[in-house]
């Protein structure tokens, strides 16, 4: 990877990573479906600019569309919804580590997903059971009990997990999107989470009077550079440098979403949430190869090495 390619990876970071702590000031003054509609809405306009300078980039939306009616449920609008709900009871830094399992469900969901299917092997299973092991340190003995001041910080957490779960059957769903033009898969399922989602908001708390402009901001950042920005960004890493080193972003998401909420929530950082971090990103990395992959550069990195020492001995005898 370039310079300019690692500068849009911690820029991308930075955008999702950002978007919890917006979240987390939003619901503060808005309903989470409220929140949501206004982030869809910001996202929708933004790129719909873009695809009135250039059309193209949305050419041959018609036989995706039930395709994007489907993922904008499964990876917008339910995922949207429960991680802002659920940011109304827990940190968004919390929130960001939780929603970091979200490559661990894929994992787990890929073993038994149809003619796409991935083997469970015993590498990813480990992973899956760091990662876990990982949300269990975090979440702590809250999980233990269901009565009591801790209820409502637990179904935050349990929101934020079945967001994640979301966001994986999302994951695997979008592949059908393969072959479609760049912007066919994001325009046409937000823009139906958008339509499905404005309903729920008048039903959820129809709103009685015009958003602080504190939930203007919220919105608008989560639906310009957190979802429409983001997204371009994304896709852009994914055609430059695979989508293997762009899966590095989520390593990077829970530590700039657990910075930004310290330095502008006032948020704490607890030895949990460190250790629970550590073993989330640790289970990531094991399910997707890096661990191995590392390992196996090292390997060859000393068998070089030794090889060339073996060498060098012989010339000098």
């Amino acid at each position: 990877m370039r310079v300019r390619e690692y500068l849009v990876l911690f820029t991308l970071a930075l955008f999702w990573g950002v978007s919890f702590l917006f979240i987390a000031l939003g619901v503060k003054d808005v309903s989470p479906a409220t929140l949501v509609v206004g982030r869809l809405a910001f996202s929708v306009a933004t790129l719909g600019v873009i695809v009135a300078v250039q059309p193209k980039l949305i050419a041959g939306w018609r036989r995706y569309w039930k395709l994007g009616v489907l993922v904008g449920v499964v990876n917008n609008v339910l995922p949207f919804l429960l991680i802002s709900a659920g940011e109304q009871q827990i940190a968004s830094g919390v929130a960001s580590i939780l929603n970091a399992t979200t490559p661990l469900f894929t994992v787990l969901l890929a073993n038994w997903w149809g003619g796409d299917r991935e083997p469970l092997t015993w590498q990813r299973g480990v992973g899956v059971l760091l990662g876990f092991l990982g949300v269990g340190v975090l979440v702590g003995p809250a999980a233990l009990h269901f009565a009591g001041n801790n209820v409502p910080q637990l179904i935050g957490e349990i929101a934020v997990l079945i967001a994640a779960l979301s966001y994986g059957v999302g994951a695997l769903l979008s592949r059908r999107f393969a072959g479609s033009s760049p912007l066919v898969g994001p325009l046409t399922m937000q823009t139906s989470a958008l339509i499905i989602v404005i309903p729920v908001a008048l039903l959820w708390a129809p709103p009685t009077h015009l958003p602080t402009l504190r939930a203007l901001i919220a919105m608008a950042e989560l639906g310009i550079l957190g979802t429409a920005v983001a997204y371009l960004l994304y896709f852009w890493l994914i055609r430059h440098v695979g989508a293997t080193r762009t899966s590095i972003v989520t390593y990077l998401l829970p530590c700039t979403a657990l910075f930004w909420g310290a330095l502008f929530n006032k948020e704490v950082i607890t030895w949990n949430s460190l250790a629970g971090l550590a073993l989330v990103l640790l289970g990531t990395m094991a399910t997707n190869g890096t661990i191995g992959l590392w390992w196996r550069r090292y390997a060859a990195a000393r068998a070089a090495r030794v090889s060339v020492a073996a060498g060098s001995g012989n010339l000098e005898s």
